[in-house]
């Protein structure tokens, strides 16, 4: 109701008043005449009820102008007066409600009893504001803000009440409603750790829910509310590209995005991704910024690991196609110098060149493995480990390797559970994570070795890409050495990365470490501070049984049983190799460059005992053309060569039970083992 309305409804009021008391005395006999207002003198009694019936018309004329129930009730809770809106809102004709009991005619009967005392016994004051439903004709229900007046005689006795109510059904429903979606959008944010900021541009004073200021590290209330107090909690080295976005959302208006990290008071780093409006009055001033901020600190991780895992994964896949050709050359050269150093003269001057040839082949073959095995392509045999009797079995050998001025301190874990791992590649590991431990204690210092069963949670998981939740066995490698920088850290996987002088170091070994601990479905991770030592830590999942392997005894040379072996390798040089070992160690060999030509042979030797065959070759694969040579002669031995790893005959890299197969490069020795394995297997 506006103030003009309730002058009115005063003014009604006042006239009700003083006419219902004209009647009333009129009615009881107390006067006989009434007085008129105009000139003071008495008229008759015919002439007050006219004079009254005018009245009492203009009263309900003006009762009727304004949109708001009107309602009168005497002293016992009965209607005395309603206007015309209020007929039309109740759904009854004014005669039908005069007279009538108003709580037990108008309101839900669920409130009858707890608000009949206000509506029938007035409590003396002058003017009450209450919120109360009344109930239609038609039974529908309404909610109403109403006004109440009590009414009083000329002894000030409460004779009724005067009441006016304003229909707020939609209103409350609106702000229900609007309560309803702040409620959502508040639990909707909380959930999401949105935060929302407001910025008063012509104060710049700046407001943040309590959200923005845990994502900055402030304590709840304690933000110093100013735009000035805001850029002081960003990192130093986002601010001017801050300043820069809001300063020209500032001048233009519209929307703008920021990626920031924000610096706590204890120095901690958090990655933050907002977006904001600034809004502009007439006369194109900022007047009024708003946005929300969000923490995507482990976004931001994921995403640099995952663009990490993309380049790592493109480098193996180069070098794995690299160590394939790379080998089978590798082969030729080592075989030819074996051949040379076993058939040449021990006092002929040469025989030591081709011994640094030899040399030189042989730390080459070292590198290819050390790709293969960053890029996951080297072939492994893995076996159930005790990763706490491979590294006191490797104690001596380390510490010879490290030296006298670092000590070796072993702390192995308790009821270690097992690990399915390749044991050489393990050893590999430790060796090499001990190597750059000692290279970084120059002065000496203190390295350990520790071993532990870990679970690795969700939230872990989530924040490391390809890591799942669950138990693990950790293998930690510790110095007391000079520490990794942050910019090197982000390097250290990477092959062919390193720090070393030129000829210290390769930059494989990390890299190698990387590639064997992802292929057990592991991970690995490091922590280090400049000054005070690294720490890498290597998970690999648990398995059941743990059993130890011990080393692999001698095995002494075994007569070479007689026996034709078919060749099949599209390498040339590397073919005439082989024939020539084949024949070194009393073997006939039949050498074919690709699958057609050894069917031919195949099929025009039936004395053909064993099929020694690359996997990868132009054409029909190995597997493909043992399985054709397989169909027709099913006790045929074969024997896959290859220099890296193929899904035709391995899962993970991982052998398939049952199948012989062959590194390159190989020696004389390796290469009759594996026969002598192949014909007869009781040697094995």
């Amino acid at each position: 109701m506006n103030a003009s309305e309730e002058r009115h409804t005063r003014a009604l009021e006042r006239q009700l008043a003083e006419a219902e008391a004209t009647v009333y005395a009129l009615l009881s006999g107390q006067i006989d005449a009434v007085v008129d207002a105009n000139s003071g003198t008495p008229v008759l009694l015919a002439e007050a009820q006219r004079a009254l019936r005018e009245e009492r018309d203009r009263a309900q004329r003006y009762l009727d102008t304004p949109d708001v129930v009107l309602l009168a009730l005497d002293a016992d809770g009965r209607i005395t007066l309603v206007n015309r809106y209020a007929c039309a809102v109740l759904g009854w004709d004014s005669h039908e409600l005069l007279g009538r009991d108003w709580v037990e005619t108008c309101l839900p009967a669920r409130t009858r009893s707890a608000p009949a005392n206000t509506w029938r016994l007035p409590t003396g004051e002058a003017l009450s504001i209450v919120e109360s439903p009344i109930l239609t004709r038609s039974g529908e229900e309404r909610l109403f803000e109403w006004r109440n007046t009590l009414l009083r005689d000329a002894q000030g006795r409460v004779i009724g009440s005067f009441s006016a109510g304003a229909d707020i059904t939609e209103q409350k429903k609106a702000g229900e409603t609007l309560r309803a979606a702040e409620e959502r959008m508040r639990f909707a944010l909380k959930s999401a750790h949105v935060g929302i900021w407001d910025m008063d541009c012509t104060t710049m004073t700046v407001r943040w829910s309590d959200i923005i200021e845990a994502q900055y590290g402030v304590a709840a209330g304690a933000f110093g509310g100013t735009f000035t107090a805001f850029m002081e909690c960003i990192h130093p080295d986002d601010r001017a590209s801050v300043l820069e976005t809001v300063g020209k959302a500032m001048k233009t208006g519209g929307e703008f995005a920021l990626l920031n990290r924000s610096i706590w008071p204890d120095g901690t780093e958090r990655w933050l991704s907002g977006a904001g409006r600034i809004l502009l009055d007439k006369e194109g001033a900022p007047v009024r910024g708003i946005g929300i901020s969000q923490d995507v600190t482990e976004r931001q991780s994921l995403q640099a690991q995952f663009l990490q895992a993309q380049k790592m994964e493109a480098i193996g896949q180069l070098a794995g196609g690299v160590a394939h050709d790379f080998n089978n050359l590798l082969s030729v050269i080592l075989g030819f110098c074996e051949l040379l150093l076993a058939d040449g003269d021990a006092d002929d001057s040469r025989q030591a060149d081709i011994g640094e040839i030899q040399k030189a082949g042989t730390r080459a073959a070292g590198l290819t493995r050390q790709l293969l095995a960053f890029s996951r392509r080297q072939v492994i045999e893995p076996t159930r480990l005790d990763l706490n009797v491979v590294i006191a079995d490797m104690r001596v050998m380390m510490q010879r390797l490290i030296g006298e001025d670092v000590s070796v301190v072993l702390k192995p874990g308790s009821a270690l559970a097992g690990v399915l791992a390749d044991r050489g590649q393990i050893e590999q590991i430790i060796l090499n994570l001990a190597v750059n431990a000692r290279d970084a204690m120059p002065m000496g210092g203190t390295l350990t070795i520790e071993t532990d069963n870990v679970e690795l949670d969700d939230h872990y998981a989530t924040t490391h890409l390809g890591v799942k939740p669950g138990p693990y066995v950790a293998l930690i490698v510790g110095d007391t050495g000079t520490g990794i920088s942050p910019e090197v850290q982000a390097r250290l996987f990477e092959p062919f990365f390193t720090t070393k002088e030129v000829g210290r170091g390769t930059g494989l070994g990390l890299a190698t470490v990387h590639g064997i601990v992802m292929r057990s479905g592991g991970h690995v991770n490091v922590h280090s501070e400049l000054g005070k030592g690294t720490s890498f830590r290597v998970y690999f999942p648990r398995t059941e049984v743990a059993e130890r392997v011990a080393d692999t005894p001698l095995v002494l040379a075994q007569p070479a049983p007689a026996g034709t072996v078919l060749v099949v390798e599209d390498s040339d040089g590397l073919r005439v190799l082989i024939g020539r070992m084949l024949h070194r160690q009393g073997y006939t060999g039949l050498l074919a460059a690709n699958a057609g030509e050894a069917l031919r042979l195949f099929d025009e030797n039936p004395s053909i005992d064993v099929l020694l065959t690359d996997v990868v070759m132009p054409g029909r694969s190995g597997p493909q053309l043992t399985t054709e040579l397989i169909k027709r002669r099913p006790a045929l031995k074969v024997i896959y060569m290859s220099g890296y790893t193929d899904e035709a005959i391995v899962h993970h890299g991982i052998l398939d039970p049952g199948i012989i197969f062959l590194q390159k490069p190989f020696s004389i020795e390796a290469l009759g083992e594996k026969l002598r394995e192949a014909l007869d297997p009781r040697t094995h």
